[in-house]
This record gives structure tokens, sequence and C-alpha cells, in this order.
């Protein structure tokens, strides 16, 4: 009898820690460097050893948090449609930081979500500075 409590601790242990390690991250401000659309090539396929490739269009993202330097790219999911870009350089946004992407608040509440390529310390980077 006096063993029983061992499973049931370990059991509210593991639904409390769970419950914590869901939690969504807050916001932070941060201040944009830069931000502009650019366009990459990709291959598409090869037809007689020739490459058949497209552009991509694609968002570049540098901002500022807490004397980190962040560089982010949005790839839009449909190719012909237009990118958003409701920010311009020297504004203070809101976003929320993750491991590998940030997430931009727009204006209108809806996240865009910019994979990090780069981070580093804001005195070393080139747009930082």
């Amino acid at each position: 009898m006096k063993h029983r409590w061992f499973p049931l601790t370990g059991l509210l242990l593991a639904s409390v820690v769970s419950v914590g390690w869901v939690a969504q991250r807050g916001y932070v401000k941060g201040t944009l460097v830069s931000i502009a659309e650019r366009s990459r090539d990709r291959v598409l396929f090869y037809q007689v050893n020739t490459p058949i490739m497209t552009e991509d269009a694609y968002l570049s993202a540098t901002i500022i948090v807490n004397d980190t330097c962040y560089d982010g790219e949005y790839d839009p999911w449909r190719t012909k449609s237009p990118l958003p870009i409701p920010w311009k350089a020297g504004d203070t946004v809101s976003l929320r930081l993750e491991k590998r992407f940030f997430y931009l608040k727009r204006p209108d509440g809806i996240e865009t979500k910019f994979e990090i390529v780069h981070k580093g310390p804001a005195t070393e980077h080139r747009e930082c500075k």
C-alpha cells in the first residue's frame, strides 16, 4: 500500500510538465532593420541535360530583438500571389520567437512565418550596425 503513490505522483508530475511544455511563448518587441522582396532560381526539371528553371520570389527581413539580430525568409505557399509587405524599415514590430522560426504580427493581427537563416549579435551583423 505504501508504494502505490509513486506511480500516481509520477503521472501527476508528467501531466504538469507536459502542460507547461505546450504553453505558447509571448510576443516581444523588435525593430525591423530591413525588409525586401528578393528572388532565386529553382530547377523544375531537366530536359536533355538542360535545366528548366523558374524564378521564385521570397521576402527577406532583418530584425533586432534584445541586441540579437535575426535574418529571416518568408516563402509564399502560392507562387502567383503578391508578397505581403505591410511593414517598412525602422518600424517597431511585435513578433514571437521560436528555435527556427519567428512570426511577425501584421497590423490586421495575422502572423507571417519567417524561417531564421542567420542569428547573431547585433554588433557583428552588417545590416544591424
